[in-house]
């Protein structure tokens, strides 16, 4: 990584989205933050600065088509180039099928999957002008595997985004843009948490995986960097499990 290169977070204001903005700064990236919660975007971008980075906060809700595009569009005009781009706003879907509203269907797939295509168009198009990128969706093993009863609307969008992730390395491999997505499994995040009532938490999840550990946002956020690098070069259209060995049972 270098220090002239800009990375687009969006929901960075907490969890593992935070995180990745803290890391990417730490490399020497530039980092604009995309949320809608500005109280806890602005404190990410001032522990940013106080430990010599370099980030800004922009607020923006994905499912809203106008101010994702006005966000790439001031990226642009900040920064001169959005380099890379980690799609990791998301919201939970619980309920089960028969009992689950079609506002909440509605919104986990407002958010998960119709607002990381929002997300997906502008990047895409702007990478494809300027020549190239890399981008990294933040999906889950629940779009990989349906692992608990009770989640259905997540686990549908989920299944979507990686469907999307794939078609767009597809279509744009040819223009020098890599899409690749992480996966992650149980994460020490407030999701996890709230997950409690209705799939068990934590506790639900350590019988699952075969470390028994449950994983950091900083770990998560290690492998969207690798994605991002030379390394990676040669990786596109690829759901990376960060999930402590679950997809393997």
């Amino acid at each position: 990584m270098t220090a002239d290169r800009t990375v687009v977070v969006t929901g960075g204001s907490s969890g593992i989205g935070r995180a990745a903005a803290v890391e990417f700064a730490r490399t020497g990236l530039r980092v604009v933050i995309a949320a809608r919660n500005e109280q806890r975007g602005n404190a990410t971008v001032d522990e940013i600065r106080g430990a010599g980075g370099e980030a800004c906060f922009l607020r923006c809700d994905i499912t809203d088509p106008d101010q994702v595009r006005t966000l790439f569009e001031r990226a642009l005009d900040r920064y001169g180039a959005v380099d890379y781009a980690f799609n990791n706003a998301g919201i939970p879907g619980d309920g089960r099928l028969t009992e689950l509203s079609t506002a909440a269907f509605d919104e986990a797939f407002a958010v998960n999957t119709r607002g990381l295509w929002l997300c997906l168009r502008e990047e895409l198009r702007l990478m494809r002008a300027q020549g190239g990128g890399s981008i990294v969706n933040n999906t889950s093993v629940h779009g990989l595997r349906t692992v608990f009863p009770g989640i259905g609307a997540y686990v549908a969008s989920k299944y979507a985004a990686v469907a999307l992730t794939r078609m767009a390395a597809l279509e744009h491999a040819g223009e020098g843009i890599r899409v690749n997505a992480v996966a992650p499994g149980p994460i020490e995040t407030d999701m996890l948490t709230a997950s409690e009532a209705a799939v068990g938490g934590a506790t639900a999840w350590r019988t699952r995986i075969p470390s028994g550990k449950i994983g950091t946002p900083q770990q998560v956020s290690q492998v969207a960097l690798w994605l991002f690098s030379e390394a990676a070069s040669y990786v596109n259209g690829q759901v990376i499990g960060v999930d402590g060995g679950f997809l393997a049972t």
